[in-house]
């Protein structure tokens, strides 16, 4: 089962007000979680210790946003680095003032614990 540390929206640890302690997440959270760091992420930012990791935003920038091509690059990103991911329904992008995007996914995943594919939602925030 793929457990990870919560996380807030600034990708701080979450704490539990209560109980002080780290917060753990796992199966559809954890998931969605992930989607979101990874295109949170650039492509070979994290040279080092994983160079596959993250998005490459070479689609997204520029005077002629070109939708099918982020969509696309999108689709094999999630499809690479997140197994658990079974289809990717929806991907929708908004754009926000001040050079940022909003981009929101909907995919059908199978949990490490599971064996039935669940709808998994999120959003991401990116500067372009």
């Amino acid at each position: 089962m793929a457990k990870d540390f919560k996380s807030t929206d600034y990708g701080d640890f979450y704490v539990d007000p209560d109980t002080h302690d780290f917060v753990l997440i796992s199966g559809l959270e954890e998931i969605a979680q992930r989607i979101k760091a990874t295109l949170e992420t650039n492509y070979q930012e994290m040279d080092v210790l994983d160079p596959e990791q993250g998005l490459d935003y070479t689609n997204f920038l520029g005077k002629r946003f070109n939708k099918e091509l982020a969509s696309d690059e999108l689709r094999e990103t999630i499809r690479r680095q997140v197994p658990e991911v079974d289809s990717i329904e929806n991907i929708d992008f908004k754009f926000l003032p001040n050079r940022k995007m909003v981009i929101n996914f909907k995919v059908m995943a199978t949990p490490t614990e599971g064996n039935t594919s669940q709808e998994v939602e999120g959003g991401v925030e990116i500067a372009i």
